[in-house]
């Protein structure tokens, strides 16, 4: 019987090990991202917002979606980035280009959108999301 108490110690902390970097880890968001949190904080609904993010603004009104925490909606979706747009400045469609998003240099394809702005979309990458 005194075998298993080492083991039983060993496992204990094992398992309390886990749990806490399990709980570490950031949870998933899901939502509205903070800028459109933040342009509705003093606001009622319906009120019209304006969303800073560091790159470009965006005007739109605020909303709640399923009762939960008012957001700034974007009067319509946002378009591809400026640098984007100026990756594909003088090419034609289908075209290779380069844009640097977030201080990566992405590879991708010139592809007019729906709003017929032709734009570098970047080919899929599996390595995860961009350093922060």
């Amino acid at each position: 019987m005194r075998r298993f108490i080492p083991l039983h110690a060993v496992l204990t902390v094992a398992a309390s090990l886990v749990s806490t970097s399990v709980l570490a880890q950031p949870p998933h968001r899901r939502g509205p991202p903070p800028e459109a949190l933040q342009a509705c904080a003093s606001k009622s609904q319906g009120a019209t917002c304006t969303i800073d993010f560091p790159d470009r603004q965006l005007e739109g009104t605020c909303e709640s979606h399923h009762g939960e925490t008012l957001a700034c909606r974007p009067a319509r979706p946002p378009g591809p980035p400026p640098e984007a747009l100026a990756a594909c400045s003088g090419l034609q469609e289908g075209e290779a280009c380069t844009v640097t998003l977030h201080d990566r240099e992405l590879q991708g394809q010139c592809h007019t959108g729906p709003d017929q702005q032709r734009a570098c979309h970047p080919e899929r990458s599996h390595r995860g999301p961009p350093p922060e």
